[in-house]
This record gives structure tokens, C-alpha cells and sequence, in this order.
């Protein structure tokens, strides 16, 4: 999950914390608390202790814990075998352990930004075409 020589921690929301609001950060966020808003970093790492509801949009997304909201992941997501996952996923490489719960639509385009931007309205009129 965590590689300490590789990755800068520049974020952690310990267990007993909440944050309501965006969060940002230019390195790697670590949460094992509570976020109530969107998450934008270079790496976001969810612990089974997690909760999030709101959009991440991050290079790579790991996460065991519990996601109500868009994920994109510009290179990864990886969702372990305890991972609650309520909402879209658009990423290059999807990785869905035996055991993860995931409700949603997934789209893997091997797409630069612009094009993921363009894949999600696609994603969008998917999704209101099926309702």
C-alpha cells in the first residue's frame, strides 16, 4: 500500500478525524478517518478505517475502506478485498480484489486528461440513458 521510500506522505487523517470540505495536496494523501468533499492528489490511499464521500481524482487511488462518489485514476485504482466502492470509476488500470464491493460503471481508457474528461460526459449520458 505504502512504499515509504518512493511515496512523500504530505497528508494523513488520523482515525478519529473528520474533514468536511475539499481536500488537496500535491504528494500522497493518507486517510484513514472521515472526508465529507472531493480529494485531488498525486496518490490517495483509502485504509479500511476510511470514509469518503465525495469525487478523488488522483494519479493512483488505492483503497480498503468505504467510497460514496466518482473515483478517477489517471494511471491506477486498487481496491482491496474490504473496499465499499458506490459510484463511477474511469482509470487505465483497474484492479478489483475477491471480496471488494463495487457499484457502479467502470471505463478504462488509456486516455490523457483531456480525453478522460471527454470519456466522463460519456459515462454521464450512459448513466441517464439506463435510468
Amino acid at each position: 500500500m505504502f512504499n515509504r521510500k518512493s511515496d512523500k506522505l504530505d497528508l494523513i487523517l488520523g482515525e478519529n478525524s473528520k474533514i468536511t470540505g475539499d481536500v488537496e495536496s500535491a504528494g500522497t494523501i493518507l486517510v484513514d478517518g472521515i472526508i465529507i468533499g472531493s480529494i485531488h492528489g498525486e496518490k490517495v490511499i483509502l485504509s479500511e478505517k476510511s470514509y469518503v464521500k465525495g469525487d478523488i481524482l488522483a494519479n493512483s487511488i488505492s483503497t480498503a475502506g468505504k467510497t460514496e462518489g466518482r473515483m478517477k485514476g489517471r494511471k491506477s485504482i486498487e481496491v482491496k478485498s474490504t473496499g465499499h466502492i458506490s459510484g463511477d470509476i474511469i482509470t487505465r488500470n483497474l484492479s478489483i480484489m475477491e471480496g471488494a464491493v463495487f457499484n457502479g460503471m467502470s471505463l478504462m481508457d488509456d486516455a490523457d486528461q483531456g480525453q478522460i474528461e471527454e470519456t466522463d460526459k460519456k459515462v454521464v449520458e450512459f448513466a441517464a440513458k439506463e435510468r
